[in-house]
């Protein structure tokens, strides 16, 4: 949402544009306490990051709860265990950056977390081996806490954030100030499409009623009528192998016949004959 930093510089000219000198200074105040950070994720995740690495609970704390009346309140229902469990995630994260920490500040803020938040996360699963964390000396080398200390967890916690926050910014609802961009861009698009459209059309119009384009098509036509048609011979692909064959071999048993002495038919004919006389 890097078009929001754009408009706080339009709304920020137009104030001077009308004299309203109070008002572009109570908004250069809001603009510097912003706790959205122009909705940038980057900058929201450094924020977060800055609590966790010196240990303030409370301003923790109180960022997420901005954030979620804000933002995650107004998601649906079935988002919210997600959110949830994006939080706890930066508490373990808050409690592995105060465990690493030098000297006894390690146990102090440690311990202070717990207490701080027993009321909320007393009677949670998940959070019953953590109560044991100012207890263990090595708690990088405990099967229970090895896992949170890897530095591939720990960028999972915050990659998973950013996708988190970009996702909720880019579903949120914008006013119609800041939508004035994609408008523009949609006119512009729908305007060239009805120019080409308008342009397809004349072109399409030209060419038929154009008297060139029709004396072309009758010259056409007239060629191809005025051009001699072709002789089709329907017996020119009869095949003569076979009657040629067939003479031959009627002709060999002529002959064949005649060195016998005559048709043997013809004798039994000539017989029959005698006998009746």
């Amino acid at each position: 949402m890097a078009h929001i930093q754009f408009v706080d510089e339009l709304v920020r000219e137009y104030l001077l544009y009308r004299g309203f000198n109070s008002t572009v200074k109570a908004f250069d105040t809001d603009l510097k306490a912003d706790k959205d950070k122009g909705f940038r994720v980057d900058k929201i995740i450094e924020q977060i990051l800055h609590y966790i690495n010196v240990s303030d609970l409370n301003g923790l704390k109180e960022y997420w709860s901005h954030l979620d009346s804000l933002v995650f309140s107004k998601l649906e229902i079935h988002v919210q265990p997600a959110v949830r469990k994006m939080e706890y995630s930066l508490y373990k994260l808050y409690l592995v950056v105060a465990a690493q920490s030098t000297g006894g500040v390690r146990n102090e803020k440690v311990a202070e977390f717990l207490a701080k938040m027993l009321p909320e996360l007393q009677g949670q699963n998940e959070w019953r081996d953590w109560f044991m964390l100012p207890y263990i000396q090595k708690p990088e080398e405990n099967t229970s806490f090895s896992l949170y200390f890897t530095r591939a967890w720990q960028d999972s916690v915050l990659v998973s954030l950013h996708n988190l926050l970009a996702t909720v910014f880019q579903c949120m609802p914008q006013p119609t100030l800041t939508s004035y961009e994609s408008d523009a861009a949609l006119v512009k698009r729908l305007q060239d499409e009805v120019s080409a459209l308008r342009g397809k059309t004349q072109k399409q119009s030209v060419e038929k009623t154009s008297p060139i384009g029709h004396q072309s098509r009758l010259a056409a036509y007239s060629e191809r009528l005025s051009g001699p048609l072709p002789l089709v011979d329907d017996f020119c692909a009869a095949p003569a192998e076979p009657l040629d064959s067939g003479a031959r071999e009627a002709k060999g048993l002529r002959g064949l016949l005649r060195q016998m002495g005559g048709s043997p038919v013809m004798g039994r004919r000539a017989a029959r004959s005698q006998s009746q006389n």
